[in-house]
């Protein structure tokens, strides 16, 4: 890696750090230049523009997110211990993202905000949700799951369920290893395996 890349690669980890620690809205060149230690103008260089940056932010987070969550499960060949094994690095995701997710926030910042960030957040989280939903797929027609599982329904309740267990915790309503989360995706997956 040249070391143009490498510096860039490292400024991009603390704009994350800084997006989930406090908001994508709230990142600028400024800050972020007083965070790295750089000069407003030696950073401006490498984005030209808070939006550019908040994109790259957001691809870089794209990257992070395929490298912990989705790349190592294609070595699995049951579809459902792939979806399972998702679910346990989509919250080790969580973790590493200082307790929050860099898309969840971003989604609703951006919710009501039309241009370049919204649609990119709005991107990502559909490739998220179909990915998903094609795992389901393949686990219905390995029969892993039942016949008339719907998959987009399914991942409609998991993905609430991931959100309704980001949003407990802070409340104290689940804990630290998302027990809760994983109780309830145990009573989803054995209810559409035709187990209740």
């Amino acid at each position: 890696m040249g070391k143009a890349k490498k510096t860039r690669q490292q400024i991009l980890e603390v704009a994350l750090q800084m997006a989930t620690s406090r908001s994508l809205s709230d990142l600028t060149i400024g800050n972020l230049a007083v965070a790295v230690d750089m000069s407003k103008s030696g950073l401006f260089s490498h984005f030209k523009s808070k939006e550019n940056l908040q994109l790259a932010v957001l691809e870089y987070a794209h990257d992070l997110f395929r490298e912990i969550v989705t790349i190592g499960v294609f070595e699995i060949s049951s579809p459902l211990e792939r979806l399972t094994q998702l679910c346990d690095n989509w919250l080790n995701w969580y973790q590493l993202q200082a307790k929050t997710c860099i898309y969840i926030s971003a989604s609703v910042e951006f919710d009501d905000q039309p241009g370049l960030v919204h649609d990119k957040v709005a991107d990502d989280l559909a490739k998220w949700l179909n990915f998903l939903i094609v795992t389901v797929q393949a686990a219905i027609d390995e029969n892993e799951l039942k016949p008339e599982t719907d998959a987009k329904q399914f991942v409609y309740e998991l993905y609430s369920l991931y959100l309704g267990s980001q949003s407990m915790i802070w409340v104290g309503f689940e804990d630290s290893y998302h027990n809760r989360f994983k109780v309830a995706l145990t009573s989803l997956i054995t209810r559409e395996r035709g187990e209740v």
